[in-house]
């Protein structure tokens, strides 16, 4: 039997049942969608659904494009897939592992039929397909009601349909049909059980084979709508779309409070790291080290406000822009990556040569991006539809890279070494630091600290010609008379702001300074125990 049979039962079953004008209903959408992904044709499901085939051909075509043949299309091409892997197992055994009735896998599949169905014990494969021939049934309506509660209507709907209540059609289902509404829900349970299963399976074997391919690309392979195919990812659905939660309105927290979370932190823990701290800061619910990078100007002046260390901070980074849009896009790709700040940051957080989710988070926001979701946006546009970008910058940012193995550090002298080579012998600070800002370098401050040396001993070193006029011209107590003046105007004022306040004053550069004093530090004490009164 086949479900030929079923389809010559009559165009309409109930005569005074008029045909919805208007289209489906939302539920009717729904089943007619389930109808279809369980091979019924749309003919047939829009006799189950008493409703205009022009409207089930619309529903279906709406969410997934290509309608009914592209749903069974998905369906057969998995199917065949299956009997791949399976090839000792007959069709009949598809039923259990597709939740498709097994008359439609045979018809699917244009394979023929292993025996006749009869009544089949319940449990066993094909005891469905005699409730779609309906040959044991008393009347049309009893096949009618068995057939619509078999395949996903509710007692109370078909109940609605016949205009009865619904303990009238458990009676109809019990007395004029070979099954009890028990038999055919549990029936109807197993096929949606499993069908749940092979579409979750199906779902996720594409995730992982598409990395980062938007979930519209997955609709008409797997004939499934974007809705179910977006709930059937579950926590995969980070890696094809973004999944950010609305924008919370954030708490200020003061800097006296910043400092009582660092004392606590260092008091607890005895670490002094920026990522050290944000992993207690998230167990404590409170900012983690980029806020207190940002109201202190940088994680060292953060920790020395809170007289917890001096500490000398790690290198800066050296990659690119172009390094970090990398990053992101393999985080974005790979099977246990994704979109959201944490899933991206976790990944790179365990590969030894990625650059951090902070680091491309703060580098990346401003004239690229205005937020993360703007960050993930490019990434997917750059693996997924590049054809409005740039080529040459899509080709840099997806190339494949080695995130595993740690880089080399390179050097103070090294990169001093770069910027002689590109700019000259003669390079002054105020050159190297637009050289090191275009290039990704670290800052002149960043490698005296490192190095232990002044530039002129390190531009020197790396076969650069320092400035003589600078190393001798201005005599300690004259330097010390500028940084007095930079005091008066910015008593708690850091290093950055006196490279910034110096050449509006014709005053001595930072690295002047740095030169007479041996180091910022000893600068402002030495102004400080000058008896210069300091406002």
């Amino acid at each position: 039997m086949t479900t030929e049979t079923f389809s010559r039962t009559g165009t309409s079953l109930i005569d005074d049942a008029p045909l919805d004008a208007a289209g489906l209903s939302e539920d009717g959408i729904r089943r007619a969608l389930d109808l279809s992904q369980q091979g019924f044709l749309a003919s047939e499901i829009a006799e189950m659904l008493e409703a205009r085939l022009d409207d089930v051909d619309a529903a279906l075509g709406a969410l997934v494009p290509g309608g009914a043949l592209a749903i069974r299309t998905a369906l057969r091409r998995r199917l065949r897939g299956w009997r791949g892997e399976h090839g000792d197992d007959t069709w009949s055994e598809a039923e259990a592992a597709f939740g498709v009735p097994h008359a439609h896998v045979l018809r699917m599949v244009r394979a023929p039929r292993d025996q006749e169905a009869g009544i089949v014990e319940l449990g066993e494969p094909g005891f469905l397909d005699t409730v779609l021939s309906g040959e044991e049934c008393a009347d049309a309506r009893a096949a009618r009601c068995a057939q619509l509660y078999a395949f996903g209507a509710t007692l109370q709907e078909v109940g609605d349909l016949f205009g009865v209540t619904r303990e009238r059609i458990r009676q109809i289902l019990g007395r004029s049909t070979p099954w009890s509404s028990t038999d055919l829900n549990v029936a109807a349970k197993a096929l949606r059980e499993a069908r749940r299963r092979e579409q979750e399976a199906a779902v996720q074997a594409w995730s992982l084979t598409h990395p980062a391919a938007p979930i519209a690309a997955s609709v008409v392979e797997l004939g499934l709508s974007e809705d179910q195919v977006r709930e059937k990812l579950g926590r995969l659905r980070s890696r094809h779309e973004s999944t950010f939660a609305t924008s919370r309105t954030p708490t200020r927290r003061t800097q006296e409070q910043i400092i009582e979370d660092l004392r606590t932190f260092y008091a607890e823990t005895g670490k002094l790291t920026c990522q050290a701290f944000s992993d207690w800061a998230r167990e404590q619910d409170v900012p983690g080290h980029q806020t207190a990078a940002i109201r202190f100007g940088t994680w060292n002046e953060a920790l020395r406000a809170a007289g917890v260390a001096e500490a000398t901070g790690a290198p800066r980074s050296a990659f690119t822009d172009d390094d970090l849009w990398a990053a992101v896009i393999s985080a974005v790709r790979a099977p246990d990556g994704g979109t959201t700040y944490r899933a991206v940051s976790e990944w790179l957080a365990a590969r030894p040569a990625a650059p951090s989710g902070v680091l491309i988070r703060h580098r990346l926001r401003g004239p690229h991006a205005r937020s993360w979701v703007e960050i993930i946006t490019t990434a997917l546009e750059a693996v997924n539809d590049p054809s409005a970008l740039d080529p040459t910058w899509v080709d840099a940012v997806t190339a494949t890279r080695d995130w595993d193995t740690p880089r080399e550090e390179i050097t103070p002298i090294e990169h001093i070494l770069e910027a002689v080579r590109e700019l000259g012998p003669m390079v002054t600070t105020n050159q190297y630091r637009d050289w090191a800002r275009a290039n990704g370098r670290p800052t002149m401050q960043t490698l005296q600290r490192r190095s232990g040396k002044v530039w002129s001993e390190m531009l020197a070193e790396a076969g650069g010609t320092p400035n003589a006029s600078k190393v001798k011209g201005r005599s300690r107590d004259e330097v010390g008379e500028f940084v007095d003046r930079f005091l008066d105007d910015r008593p708690e004022g850091t290093s950055s702001e006196y490279s910034a306040w110096a050449p509006d004053r014709s005053a001595p550069s930072l690295s002047t300074v740095v030169d007479r004093f041996d180091s910022w530090s000893a600068a402002i004490e030495g102004a400080r125990s000058s008896g210069r009164k300091v406002i």
